[in-house]
């Protein structure tokens, strides 16, 4: 996919999630990025800051500074058979999985900036999934739920032909 031109609209097929799926099959762990794509019909990301916010004597209006951040993406997903990142979703949500078991890394790239080298930069982050549901409908089977970040970012590169992620300075 090649750069967007400069003032050019960015599309939100245009930044690709990717997670590291850990089951693969009969169990056996994968350990591959896997496109969130097929079946996902949400997938919003909320910054969630935390803010420190004060008045000072000398102000007329309180001051306020970003402290932290607690991100999480919302999510809603279609059922199906054979994704990997679904058959994640699912085996977490049906196993009533806690702790590290629900963690997965996920990365975030910026498609529209592909480099010369056919990497584009993108961010990782490890995040607890947090069911919400599923069953909603009467068509497809849906699960819902909410990524809460479960770590500090990591930036990189990520190569869309090979799925791997190269974090800065380890090239």
């Amino acid at each position: 996919m090649p750069t967007a031109p400069a003032n050019d609209l960015v599309m939100r097929y245009q930044l690709a999630s990717y997670m590291k799926c850990l089951l693969g099959e009969e169990d056996k762990p994968d350990g591959k990025f896997h496109l969130i794509g097929e079946g996902f019909t949400s997938f919003p990301e909320s910054k969630n800051p935390q803010e420190y916010t004060r008045k000072y004597i000398n102000y007329q209006t309180e001051k306020s500074d970003v402290i932290g951040y607690s991100p999480s993406v919302e999510y809603s997903c279609d059922c199906i058979s054979g994704d990997p990142v679904v058959k994640e979703i699912v085996a977490i949500t049906d196993g009533e999985l806690v702790g590290n078991a629900t963690h997965r890394q996920v990365v975030n790239v910026n498609l529209w900036e592909k480099g010369e080298d056919g990497k584009c930069p993108a961010v990782m982050r490890e995040y607890a999934i947090i069911p919400g549901g599923k069953g909603d409908g009467t068509e497809a089977l849906i699960y819902t739920g909410t990524f809460k970040a479960a770590g500090d970012i990591t930036t990189g590169k990520f190569d869309t032909t090979t799925c791997e992620f190269t974090a800065d300075g380890a090239d």
